[in-house]
Parts: structure tokens; sequence; C-alpha cells
């Protein structure tokens, strides 16, 4: 039988989520129809045991209307019952996460029925709520405003009641809902053009209209809105021409209220922050190493990492190719050893032979580092690069020239076919391998490469390997 969405739905259900769907469907409250519950044992069955087999119309009809004759319509009348039921599940497992959007459902029904006393007490629980959380992103601002909307709808009963407060207040709670959820737009969309910083500034209505506001009240919105303000320093860090100061200005805040922020809002600035400080790097401006791995250290001794489900490979690795450039060597190896685990089950191996040939690269353990990087698999071109970066490095100090030679020529071919992916960093790449044969011929062939070489890297600080081809240079005689 085709996956249908019912099928879709239950495979999706961890075994937590799966156990407590069985006991929502046993439920009489929520569901009265025994064929029902006997259809979502049959597909539960099937879906989780050892050798699942495709479900096909026949034996799921054959297994709940036994003897009887097949009826095709009958048979998907109680599959769309059941995926019903599955829906309304995900719905109420999704609304006991949001506690503030249930106790806004009890304030709005005991507005209505007039229960003032219950009302009274949901209604200060809430308010203190939302005089006091730090985290007001656009989220923060629709519930505030079902708040007041409950309020305005208990208190506007009686006509002669002074209420203008709460009409002034729900504007100003619009105002923020609008600018938040812009702010959170368009940096989302910047971040995945991030490579072209201070030269962007999509066409994206009133955000002109957005920053003027905020710039006119900046000390109220860093006071009293701590995450459209950071948005805004996220913003103009990305669209200024004078970005550093804004980086700094964000990186300043953060640290202050890195205690405050909740884990999801806390990733958002985290990245925009890495994101900005590894550009800066690409082009040259090393004293963004030191900041990426302020950064670093200071989100995980305050236990961010910990709270991270899974590491994105990609920051796993950057982190150590930032703290090993440092020679922050135990550090690294440290933080290797704790969070290694939480990599992606996917990129897991792959990452921890890459990490590994780094690290013993650093350490001048050359033959341990070869095998590490060979057995890199290669599942998109950041691994690749960065393998074949190092290999290249690792055989220059070893003075296997041949070797070094062949890996420079394949990956010179490689981000030929990959130019379009590479974006800016093909050019990097292209430049590195154009130094390394610069670096070669002086090593081997003519010391007036050595000259030639030291020019190139002068005028030229966004290249791949720029330290390391110029201390090699150096030792050139």
């Amino acid at each position: 039988m085709k996956e249908i969405k019912l099928i879709e739905i239950l495979k999706g259900l961890n075994h937590l989520e799966q156990k407590r769907l069985s006991e929502f469907i046993r439920s009489p409250f929520f569901n009265k129809n025994p064929v029902v519950t006997a259809l979502h044992d049959y597909i539960m069955k099937s879906i989780n045991s050892a050798d699942p087999a495709d479900l096909d119309k026949t034996s799921v009809w054959d297994s709940i209307f036994p003897g009887q004759k097949f009826n095709d319509q009958k048979l998907r009348t109680h599959f769309s019952n059941l995926k019903k039921l599955c829906e309304n599940f995900i719905a109420v497992i999704s609304d006991e996460n949001n506690l503030i959007r249930n106790n806004i459902s009890q304030l709005e029904f005991f507005g209505q029925r007039n229960m003032i006393k219950n009302f009274n007490s949901v209604f200060n629980e809430l308010n203190d709520h939302f005089e006091n959380e730090f985290n007001r992103n656009f989220d923060f601002y629709a519930n505030y405003l079902s708040f007041e909307r409950a309020v305005l709808s208990q208190k506007g009963k009686n006509i002669e009641k002074d209420i203008d407060w709460i009409y002034f207040g729900m504007s100003d709670n619009i105002d923020r809902y609008f600018i938040s959820a812009k702010l959170e737009l368009i940096n989302s969309l910047l971040s995945r053009k991030y490579h072209v910083l201070g030269s962007i500034a999509p066409k994206i209505k009133f955000i002109d209209e957005v920053v003027s506001f905020i710039e006119e009240n900046t000390s109220s919105f860093e006071k009293n809105d701590p995450l459209i303000f950071s948005e805004y320093l996220v913003l103009k860090m990305m669209t200024s021409e004078n970005g550093d100061r804004f980086f700094n200005k964000l990186l300043s805040y953060v640290f202050k209220n890195i205690n405050k922020y909740n884990h999801t809002e806390l990733e958002l600035v985290y990245f925009s922050l890495i994101n900005y400080g590894f550009n800066k790097i690409a082009m040259g401006e090393k004293v963004y190493l030191k900041k990426i791995f302020n950064v670093y250290s200071t989100f995980e001794s305050n236990g961010f990492y910990l709270h991270k489900q899974y590491f994105q490979d990609i920051d796993f690795i950057s982190i150590v190719i930032i703290g090993l450039h440092l020679k922050e060597i135990v550090w690294v190896e440290k933080f290797k050893e704790k969070y290694f685990e939480k990599i992606q089950p996917e990129f897991r191996e792959d990452t921890n032979n890459l990490v590994s040939g780094f690290i013993c690269y650093k350490k001048t353990e050359y033959d341990s580092a070869i095998e590490f990087l060979n057995k890199v698999n290669y599942q998109h071109s950041y691994y690749y690069l960065k393998s074949k970066e190092t290999l290249i490095q690792i055989y220059y100090e070893l003075s296997e020239f041949e070797t070094l030679q062949y890996i420079v020529d394949s990956t010179r071919h490689y981000i030929k076919r990959k130019k379009n992916i590479l974006s800016i960093h093909y050019n990097r790449y292209n430049n590195y391998l154009k130094y390394v044969g610069i670096l070669l011929k002086a090593r081997t062939k003519d010391v007036n490469e050595k000259a030639i070489l030291m020019s190139e890297l002068k005028k030229n600080i966004n290249v791949i390997g720029r330290d390391w081809l110029l201390e090699k240079a150096k030792e050139i005689k």
C-alpha cells in the first residue's frame, strides 16, 4: 500500500509518543470506535515488527473484518477517522509544551463565564510572566496580545470603566510584534548570504522604518526588549560598513546577558557572531581568531553546548580549527572528548576522523594524522577540502613532494568542478594551490621563487593557509 499520510505520521512518532497515542486512542473521551483502535494496533504492530512488511489494504481489511467482503470505501473511512485522531493527539501534545498558551485559554474561558476569582488568579500569574520575561521574541508578543485581548474582553463588560490603558498597551505590543517579526525575517535571509557582508540590503518593506524607530529609542529597546535589540545589532553588523562596531556591541551585550537568553534565542546570536567572525577571518582579519575563540570558550563555560541535542558537524570542526590555530591543543582535546557524542550520528565518524587528523598534525604526529584523514568520507566539499589542505601541509613537512604534487593536481580538478558551489572560497583555495606550487619551486628548484611568494602573500591576505605558507617561505635559506 502506498505510504499514505496516516502511515507517515505513525512512523514519525518516537517510542514514548507511540505509547501515549495508544492510550489516547483507547480513551473513551476521544474515541468510542473499537474498529479504529483495532486498525491502529494492526498498523503499529506492522511498523514496529523486526521485519516490517508493506501494508496492503487486503491484509488490513482481513485483520479488522475477518470473513467479510472487502469494502474499499468503508476502509478509507476508518483510515480517515484514525488520521483525525492522530492529528488531535499531535495538537494535544503540542499544547502541553506551551503552558503560556494553555493559561491564556483558561483566562479566556474564565472571563467568558465570569469566574472572577479564577480569572484574577490566572491573570496575576500571566501578568508576572509577561512583565519579567527576558526572551521577548515575536512569539512572546503574539501571546501577550492574546492575553491582553482576553483581559479587554472581560474588563470591557463594564462600559463605564476606564480601560484605555489596555488599548494603549495592545497598540505598543502590536508594534513590537511587527518589529520583532520583521527583524527575524530579514536576518534569516541575510544569514544565507553572509559571504557578501556589508554589500547587500534586501528590499523588504518597512525595514528602514523599523531601524529608524529602534535608533530613536535605543536605550528603551536595550533595557526592555533585549531580543529585538539583539536582532537590530545583528542586522547592523551584517549590513553596515562599520560592522565591527556592532559585532563588538553584540558580543558585549550577549556575554552580559548570556544566562538570561533561552537556548533557542542564544543559538540565533551565537551563529550570527560565528558566521560574521569566520567571514572576517576569511578576509584576512586575524584579530577575529581570538574573538571567535572567546565566543566558543565563553559559551562552553556557560553550558551552552550541553543543552544542544545535536552538534552541527561544521560547527564542531570549526571550533577545533580555531582552537588549534591558537595552539589551544589541551582545550580542544577536552572539548572533543566532552561533546563528540553530540555530533549528528550520520556525520560523527567522519567528523571524528577529520578533527583527529587536525589534532595529530598539530602535535606533529604525521603518520597518525594521515591515517585519520585518509579515513574521511567526503560527504560534501568541506570535508574534502579541509582534508586535502591538511594533507598537503603534512606531505610538505615530510618532504614527500611527489605525493604532495598529486594531491595538488587532484584538488585543482575538484575545485574547478565545484566552482559554482564554492562561491568566494573557490578563489581562496585556487590561490592556496597556486602558492603551494610556488613554494615547491622555491624549495626544490629556484630560490628566487621565495621572493615572488612573499610578495604575493603580502598583497593577498585572503588565502587559505596563509600563515603556514609564510612560515614555510621564511624557512627557505
